[in-house]
């Protein structure tokens, strides 16, 4: 969500198919939903199953229905046409199979994170603050690509999933940044210029990157080793010229996240679940903070551009060589698998009142970047009130609430017309199945 290094806003000039079936298209959220779960301790239901419905006797034939079938007439019933029969039961409906909660949780408190993320970027001036934003960057958005590529399988699988592409990615960025952009020309001031009107800005990078890597998806399948392909792609990626534009280097730079999570097995995703792998994860995470807090002072190791948690430039725009620059993304990507996985293993198994939230990422995402901008850009995050430690809590806690606020149903209801707009009239109707 918005990878970026922390900016002022003058003048500016820029998370298997789901349980639920919903019509073509839909979408609740930037991630897909996740698949039912499967034998997973933390998933299995716990509600008694179905009665088994009552046993249904076959078909009856009268006494005159088949002489030469060699069985004799049933004495008492009364005659009639040959055909009679009794109807079929109605088969019973199966139950919907259960919600798999651990990733709803995983997709809720990520987008939190991203939220929480945007309001520290303007808190630079606090070493202990931008500390824990440098930890945040290393693996909220990493997690969030990964979750998205786990459950874009579908689009590796059949070429029937990218009808969803244009009405719930395309259609969703154009409104966004026609918002985006009105809010940065009328009260930012910023020019309007006709060139830039659907240039991406601020968080909008990322719906264009997921296209292009859901596009990609059919590729990956194919290849023997596609992780190490994607994260040759990024590491050379990283010094060519396409890298001028930070959407493309981001979708460059993030790329392996989100095939690893296109090929992962399931297994390894699961194991992340067990007991020990909690509390491995929360004190992986803690460590993290004071680690970000030295490498901040620069005095026991060398500061390095921390740029390349954001992925938004090339080896050259941030002062390295290729080797170097290939060296530190490399770097930066391990750091994101193994900060990642912790947060994940730290995510809560059983389902909870946030649940049903992480559902509406997609509401959140794109959401709060308005509100954000609007503080930002009319100067109240630059109020010195705010730049303490109070402050600093204070904004977070608020932060926090919003996120969680965004993903209520209400906000749904009042804002669904754009997050998800009905726009499967623009798809030719599907071929019939054969």
């Amino acid at each position: 969500m918005g990878l970026h290094p922390p900016e002022k806003a003058r003048p500016l000039s820029l998370n298997p198919g789901p349980p639920n079936a919903r019509p073509p298209g839909d979408m609740t959220d930037v991630l897909p939903d996740p698949p039912p779960s499967t034998g997973s301790a933390v998933a299995v239901s716990t509600a008694p199953p179905p009665p088994a419905a009552p046993p249904v006797p076959g078909p009856r034939t009268t006494p005159d229905a088949s002489p030469a079938s060699g069985v004799p007439p049933l004495g008492g019933l009364p005659s009639g046409p040959p055909s009679a029969t009794v109807p079929d039961a109605p088969a019973t409906k199966p139950a919907p199979r259960q919600r798999d909660a651990f990733f709803d949780n995983a997709k809720f408190f990520t987008a939190l994170l991203v939220v929480v993320g945007h309001f520290w970027s303007q808190f630079g001036d606090s070493r202990a603050a931008h500390a824990a934003y440098v930890v945040l960057y290393a693996f909220h958005m990493p997690v969030f690509v990964f979750i998205t590529g786990y459950f874009s399988r579908g689009f590796m699988r059949s070429t029937d999933k990218f009808r969803s592409v244009l009405p719930t990615l395309v259609v969703p960025y154009v409104i966004f940044i026609l918002l985006y952009r009105a809010q940065l020309i009328l009260i930012n001031g910023v020019e309007f210029r006709l060139s830039e009107l659907l240039r991406p800005h601020f968080l909008m990078w990322f719906l264009v990157a997921l296209v292009l890597w859901r596009l990609s998806a059919p590729l990956w399948g194919h290849l023997r080793h596609p992780v190490a392909v994607s994260v040759a792609f990024s590491l050379v990626g990283g010094s060519w010229a396409f890298t001028a534009d930070s959407t493309l280097s981001r979708t460059a730079g993030l790329l392996p996240l989100f095939v690893l999570g296109l090929t992962v097995d399931p297994e390894h995703v699961r194991r992340l679940r067990a007991r020990w792998a909690r509390w491995a994860g929360l004190a992986v995470l803690a460590a993290a903070l004071p680690v970000a807090y030295v490498w901040e002072l620069g005095t026991v190791v060398p500061k390095i551009d921390s740029g390349f948690l954001y992925w938004n430039q090339g080896y050259d725009a941030m002062g390295f060589g290729a080797a170097e620059g290939m060296f530190w993304r490399l770097a930066a990507l391990g750091s994101a698998v193994l900060l990642g996985a912790a947060f994940l293993a730290s995510i809560p198994r059983d389902r909870a009142w946030y649940t049903e939230m992480g559902t509406r990422t997609m509401y959140v995402y794109l959401l709060h970047g308005l509100v954000m901008k609007t503080f930002d850009y009319t100067g109240l995050l630059d109020e010195p009130v705010l730049h303490n430690p109070f402050g600093i809590v204070s904004v977070t806690v608020a932060a926090a609430a919003l996120g969680v606020v965004l993903a209520t149903a209400p906000v749904r209801r009042l804002t669904r017309w754009a997050v998800e707009p009905d726009a499967r009239w623009l798809l030719r109707p599907a071929p019939a199945r054969p």
